[in-house]
């Protein structure tokens, strides 16, 4: 996060007069506050954490804020730094940013949502229940036993991929897959990998396989990226296939010109996917240097992060859908079953963290499937903005997410009218009095003739009348 973020963060706590859901003061001039760890609990189960701000004194008796400021900012971070490493459940990564205030220094330390699979994040010392807390307004409150029970539901379903695979057993393991994994893991850290390591004890550190009731089996994870044969041939996984269709047109009552039901395992899927898109998306010329070089209408990297995003996150506990890919003259779609994991949402997608399928999401990265954690979307919005598209869409539903490229056809739009349209995607709906308060020294006709180029172009509708008359995107 951005110094200057930071310090504007704290500014309008202090202006408010108050502590905040995201913003906990702590006056530190007696040391090392002891109750701070109910605060990095509590800010530990929040969507996107929170800041603690030591140097800062709130007294709420008299509703005054002091800059008290801190005088060994070093000790003070090394105090918190061996709480968060040692004496919490979890091990949990702050962010440190020492801040001038008032002509004093005062220390901010960020913390990060904790993933699912490890709440709640309690204090060791304490234990569970009572060394547990979650933000209830501007205040710290020991978690209910129903707010426990969530946690730990939620645990258990974010650990889905790490389950007993149904049907299998550890013999349909490739070998060969596993050893491929770990010569790739090797040559990281210059070590030679040995087929004679892949023992039991490995697959279950790599969350390969694991012990159930009934003894040793692979895992969901594990059967998915290294069964021997394709995973859908077992009639617990048939339905973990991918649905590809490219429609002639704009709309699914298009003729289909191509499509494909794609299976194997997910790596493969991954590059059946990337395939299939590649073969049914137009190019063009491009003049690099002195070579004339063929351009795809959507950079790879980006189908490549989506596509491999799909296959990632995916919600595996679904089986009554498939993950879709439909590929129409104007944009690309990728539909996935099950929504956002909790505490990623549309908007703070391109800086949350969180993997519905952890074990998954680190062996496929691997694989080198993957890139950092967490620069994927960044990665999708990079290279669309290079090749001049649209910025992507985002629909995310109680039971499914959806990716939306729009392609080149859709990008033939001046700046106003991309104006227009990147309001559309936030707002979802602009009227034309608004529309035409955007651009207040243009011609409400030169406006009235965007609004219909958007309109031909098959990005908008309108509805309403007169002056009442409003504009929302077709996808």
């Amino acid at each position: 996060m951005d110094e200057s973020r930071v310090k504007q963060i704290i500014e309008e706590a202090i202006t408010l007069g108050s502590e905040t859901s995201s913003v906990e003061f702590k006056d530190a001039r007696g040391g090392f506050p002891r109750d701070t760890w109910k605060t990095v609990s509590a800010f530990s189960h929040r969507p996107t954490g929170g800041f603690i701000i030591f140097g800062i004194k709130e007294d709420r008796t008299n509703n005054s804020i002091e800059v008290t400021g801190v005088d060994q900012v070093a000790v003070l971070q090394e105090k918190m730094s061996d709480l968060v490493s040692t004496q919490m459940s979890v091990v949990i990564r702050p962010e440190y940013f020492p801040i001038l205030i008032s002509g004093k220094t005062v220390l901010a330390v960020y913390i990060p949502d904790c993933p699912d699979q490890f709440k709640p994040c309690y204090y060791n010392p304490v234990g569970m229940p009572n060394g547990a807390y979650v933000r209830d307004g501007n205040t710290d409150r020991k978690i209910t036993d129903e707010e426990m029970r969530r946690f730990l539901d939620n645990a258990k379903l974010s650990r889905f991929d790490g389950t007993q695979a149904p049907d299998t057993n550890l013999n349909e393991l490739s070998v060969a897959k596993i050893y491929d994994l770990l010569t790739r893991m090797g040559q990281r850290t210059n070590r030679d990998a040995r087929i004679e390591e892949i023992a039991f004890d490995l697959l279950k550190n790599l969350g390969i396989a694991d012990t159930f009731d009934d003894g040793n089996f692979p895992t969901i994870a594990g059967f998915l990226i290294f069964a021997k044969e394709k995973p859908q041939l077992k009639r617990s996984f048939s339905r973990y296939i991918i649905r590809c269709v490219k429609y002639k047109g704009s709309n699914v009552a298009t003729d289909i010109i191509d499509k494909a039901d794609i299976d194997g395992t997910l790596n493969e899927q991954i590059d059946t996917m990337q395939k299939f898109i590649l073969r049914n998306i137009r190019t063009s010329a491009q003049i690099v240097g002195t070579k004339r070089v063929e351009r795809y209408e959507y950079p790879e990297k980006a189908i490549r992060e989506i596509v491999a995003n799909a296959v990632i996150h995916r919600d595996y506990r679904i089986t009554e859908t498939y993950t879709q890919v439909n590929v129409f003259e104007d944009r690309l779609e990728v539909f996935n079953p099950g929504c956002l994991p909790p505490g990623v949402t549309v908007e703070n997608i391109r800086d949350a963290q969180v993997s519905r399928n952890e074990i998954i999401a680190a062996r496929l990265k691997d694989l080198d499937y993957l890139e950092e954690y967490g620069r994927g979307i960044d990665i999708v919005f990079t290279e669309t903005e290079k090749w001049g598209l649209l910025q992507p869409i985002f629909k995310n539903t109680t039971n499914s997410f959806k990716v939306i490229l729009p392609g080149e056809k859709l990008s033939e739009l001046n700046d106003r009218q991309f104006r227009i349209w990147d309001y559309l995607v936030e707002q979802k709906r602009i009227t034309a009095t608004a529309c035409a308060e955007l651009f207040p020294d243009i011609s409400r006709a030169t406006i009235n003739n965007d609004l219909s180029k958007m309109q031909e172009l098959g990005l908008i509708h309108s509805g309403g009348a007169s002056m009442n008359t409003y504009y929302e995107p077709n996808f």
